[in-house]
């Protein structure tokens, strides 16, 4: 099983705190009874509940104060670009990511 959805969350973000260029976020505990989308879905929360789902960014989640975000740090090497990065058929520029330290690396 992969790291996501396993019920482990190093952070704890509000609607305030929220980043997703940053973080993904595995689970959405409510802090009220209450009726929200997510996911571009109304869902019914109960007070003290955990719904363990991969929740997209805003406009699909509408970010609100009664409920908080739990999840971890995106992986360095996810936010690499990697691949063909430039260039036309006589001069590539190519990145790579180091699968050690998660650093990019030219090649």
């Amino acid at each position: 099983m992969g790291t996501y959805l396993t019920g482990t969350y190093s952070v704890l973000h509000t609607d305030a705190t929220a980043d997703f260029d940053n973080f993904v976020y595995d689970a959405v505990y409510f802090s009220t009874a209450t009726v929200m989308t997510i996911n571009g879905i109304v869902v019914t929360g109960a007070l003290g509940e955990t719904l363990d789902i991969i929740v997209q960014a805003p406009p699909s989640t509408a970010l609100d104060v009664r409920f908080l975000l739990l999840g971890n740090p995106i992986a360095p090497q996810t936010k690499v670009q990697t691949g063909l990065i430039s260039g036309d058929s006589h001069n590539e520029v190519w990145q790579f990511v180091d699968i050690k330290t998660g650093l990019p690396t030219n090649g």
